[in-house]
């Protein structure tokens, strides 16, 4: 497949790289850190205003009608600068909603994720159970449905105009509800994360929700759950292309500029191999990326490539983070220099993918089925 970009594709990534550069420095990215403030309102804005935040936004509804190869650039960059910037967890709700919501919800809700004024999120992970097949239950009832559940890693919960929450019908099947976190019922706890970002604890306690909550219409209300995972687990593989793109170049500069015994630590074998095999690993995780990317927005069958995807976005994410960190020696820990966040945004990462084992398992399963 035919991976280069198109003039209005490279315009706009290099448009997040400089918003990005611009506004999430090292001692914004710091400041951060050390306050309760878990989202860079200013960057975020930046965003907006240049209509980043609304690019796979239908025009109607005030964005620019571009693509997921859009939205994957943009996280590209987020990953890139390590940016608190809810782009992954807003445009991950906002995508299903343009695909299968209904009027109302699309204008209710879509103006306010281009503006960057709605923030969005989805409630994907529980303890235990496939995400495509939740644990939590939607009861039906005289006045809708009653969610019964426990969420976890939910990210910006509690900033979130509404959370796309996935349950289990009574018949059988999924349906996928847009819930408000303050409605009665919800309760919400902070979770600790590697990277300082906003997670949440999520508890449906008899939840009321009416029908038109349902993402979808009858018809497609299997599809909606499958259709949302499979976009949101390739654009978290493009923020680790972008963490992993980052973490290789600062690692590169370093070993070119360190020197030991009067030469760059760059040109001893050691040295030069580790980040050789980074280099094969980075190339790898965005080459599986775009694979998986292109296909989906082509509305193409994608099961092989956001597994692949999605097993090098893990392994050789966290290979690329740790070999930043050993290559750098003693300065890697002082959190006055940048590269201990890519390792630890590289960690997230590999976690929420979770173990590259049960990839090649899948992926070894659909080869022998074939």
């Amino acid at each position: 497949m035919d991976f280069s970009l198109t003039e209005e594709q490279r315009a706009l990534s290099e448009l997040s790289e400089k918003i990005l550069t611009d506004h999430a420095t090292l001692e914004r990215l710091k400041a951060l850190e050390e306050s309760d403030e878990c989202i860079d309102r200013d960057a975020w804005a930046k965003l907006a205003e240049a209509g980043l935040v609304g690019v796979a936004i239908p025009e109607a509804f005030g964005g620019s009608g571009a693509g997921f190869v859009e939205v994957c650039l943009v996280l590209e960059q987020v990953g890139k600068a390590v940016a608190h910037v809810p782009f992954l967890a807003t445009v991950g709700g906002a995508l299903p909603i343009a695909r299968f919501g209904s009027e109302t919800q699309k204008k209710e809700i879509l103006p306010g994720v281009a503006a960057g004024t709605t923030l969005l999120t989805a409630a994907a992970s529980e303890i235990g159970s496939d995400p495509r097949s939740p644990a939590t239950t939607a009861t039906a009832t005289s006045e809708g449905f009653r969610l019964d559940g426990v969420k976890v890693a939910v990210p910006i919960a509690e900033q979130a105009a509404a959370i796309l929450v996935p349950a289990r019908l009574e018949g059988g099947g999924t349906a996928v509800f847009l819930v408000e976190p303050g409605a009665s019922g919800v309760r919400l706890e902070a979770q600790e994360t590697f990277n300082w970002e906003s997670h949440y604890r999520m508890t449906l306690d008899g939840v009321s929700v009416p029908e038109d909550a349902i993402v979808g219409s009858t018809d497609e209300r299997a599809e909606v759950l499958d259709w949302t995972l499979d976009r949101m687990l390739t654009a978290l593989c493009a923020v680790a292309a972008g963490v992993a793109q980052s973490a290789m170049s600062i690692t590169a500069r370093y070993a070119a500029e360190r020197k030991q015994f009067g030469k760059p630590i760059a040109t001893f074998q050691a040295v030069s191999q580790r980040m050789g095999d980074c280099f094969i690993d980075n190339e790898a995780i965005g080459l599986t990326m775009w694979q998986a990317a292109t296909r989906l927005a082509d509305e193409m069958p994608s099961d092989r490539e956001i597994a692949t995807a999605k097993f090098w976005a893990g392994e050789a994410g966290s290979r690329i983070g740790h070999a930043a960190l050993h290559v750098h020696g003693g300065i890697s820990i002082d959190v006055d220099y940048p590269i201990q966040r890519y390792y630890l945004w590289a960690k997230q990462i590999e976690y929420t993918l979770g173990a590259g084992t049960a990839q090649l398992k899948r992926l070894g399963a659909m080869i022998a089925a074939d």
